[in-house]
This record gives structure tokens, C-alpha cells and sequence, in this order.
């Protein structure tokens, strides 16, 4: 994904804030060049797993939509060192 839509994609996001899914305690984008991750991090995986179960479409992934790139979706595990 090129900087314009990163940008954009950045923008996307804070106007969609407030319809952030309940479980989600940060999202940020990760920017190298032009390889962009959108990361969320979750209050925990039966709640991101309720979440995918229910939801046809991921917000993320809307959002990505919108700015022209299908993402590769990945999973992975946290570790709570609190």
C-alpha cells in the first residue's frame, strides 16, 4: 500500500473509532515502505473469536477495503506480561 493510503486508511480509522468492536483495546497501523499492517489488539481470543464467528465482514477489513487493498488476515497470540 502506497503513503496516500496509508494516510487515508489512518484516516478511515479514527473516523471509525467509535464504532470500534467492544473487544478491541488499541488499533494501529505498522508502516514499512510500502508494506502497511493494520494490528488490533484484543482483550482476549475468545472474545476476537466470538467476534469473527458473528461478524461476516471484520471492521479491519472493511477498512481496508475501502482504500483499495484486500488483506491478508493473521491471528496471532500476545503474551500479557502484566
Amino acid at each position: 500500500m502506497d503513503r496516500a493510503a496509508a494516510e487515508r486508511l489512518a484516516g478511515l480509522m479514527e473516523e471509525a473509532r467509535p464504532t470500534r468492536p467492544e473487544g478491541v483495546l488499541t488499533a494501529m497501523l505498522l508502516a514499512d515502505g510500502d508494506l502497511v499492517r493494520l494490528v488490533a489488539v484484543w482483550r482476549d481470543r475468545e472474545t476476537l473469536d466470538r467476534y469473527l464467528a458473528e461478524t461476516p465482514v471484520s471492521r479491519g477489513t472493511e477498512l481496508m477495503r475501502e482504500v483499495g487493498v484486500e488483506p491478508e488476515v493473521r491471528v496471532v497470540d500476545v503474551l500479557d506480561l502484566g
